[in-house]
């Protein structure tokens, strides 16, 4: 079983960094799934005993890491799939916050225990030869027996999504209406509107964002769709983002659940399932 990845893009990097922090502020443990062409990670994945939502990125592998080497146990088997702690990950991964860093190493070791070595590479302001800076997460490698238990999201069919241009205003308001329902309703027509509903039993709070552009609609002749929410899980899937991406698509299955998705760059996709609820 060996792994390995380098980065040395800057942008990439930092990128990387901000993912991370972003799941870590979800989640305790995060699961990485390390496919021949892709990685994913994903945090929250047991819906029944969180007030996070089920949130996973995936990366087409080699066209973000010049280098990329994937090995499983077996010829027969195509991933390697770790559990790790989600804070200990963005710790060892800060060091990319930072300047000077030339490049940085991913890779799966065993020294006392199985970890995922952080490998920096990073130039000192005193001299002109770059340091290494370790640092090791351990890991739980899941045997290939658990691995249906590990298994990357789908992403559900909407019935009509839309593109936001404002992340920041989306989040803004969430944050508010978290405290006047503790549901959301998010209406949604193929016109390119969107509203946002928090009812109590004091009051009726609609917020509506108008001429957005519609992504895609089902085969169905509905021409509207609406999902309500927990308000919480909303709320910490907008309050944990480290993304400077302001572009957000919001899916809705009618009745089912919502999908959020982030298209970070085009190899590289963050999305988020928030599941239906009773308004």
């Amino acid at each position: 079983m060996k792994f390995r990845a380098l980065m040395q893009d800057p942008l990439y990097m930092r990128e990387l960094q901000n993912i991370i922090a972003t799941l870590a502020k979800l989640a305790k443990d995060c699961i990485m799934i390390l496919g021949a062409q892709q990685m994913h990670f994903i945090v929250n994945e047991d819906q029944s005993s969180t007030s996070s939502p089920l949130v996973w990125v995936s990366i087409a592998a080699r066209d973000y890491f010049p280098e990329y080497k994937m090995e499983a146990a077996r010829a027969d088997q195509e991933y390697i799939v770790l559990t790790m702690s989600s804070a200990n990950l963005g710790r060892a991964l800060s060091v990319l916050r930072g300047g000077g860093v030339n490049s940085c190493k991913l890779k799966l070791q065993r020294i006392q225990f199985p970890c995922i070595s952080v490998i920096a590479s990073v130039l000192s302001t005193s001299s002109t030869e770059a340091r290494e800076v370790v640092h090791d997460v351990p890991v739980t490698i899941i045997p290939a027996s658990d691995w249906p238990t590990y298994v990357v999201p789908r992403v559900p069919a909407s019935q009509l999504a839309l593109s936001l241009p404002s992340l920041r205003l989306l989040r803004s308001l969430i944050d508010k209406l978290k405290n006047v329902s503790p549901s959301l309703e998010f209406q949604a027509s193929y016109d390119g509107e969107l509203n946002v509903v928090a009812t109590s039993e004091m009051s009726t709070v609609t917020s509506r964002f108008r001429r957005l552009l519609p992504r895609f609609q089902s085969a169905d002749e509905e021409r509207e769709a609406s999902c309500s929410v927990d308000s919480r899980k909303a709320s910490a899937f907008f309050g944990a983002l480290q993304l400077a991406n302001e572009e957000l698509t919001i899916g809705i299955d009618r009745e089912h659940s919502i999908h959020l998705q982030i298209d970070v760059r085009e190899d590289v996709v963050l999305h988020s399932i928030l599941p239906a609820v009773c308004a």
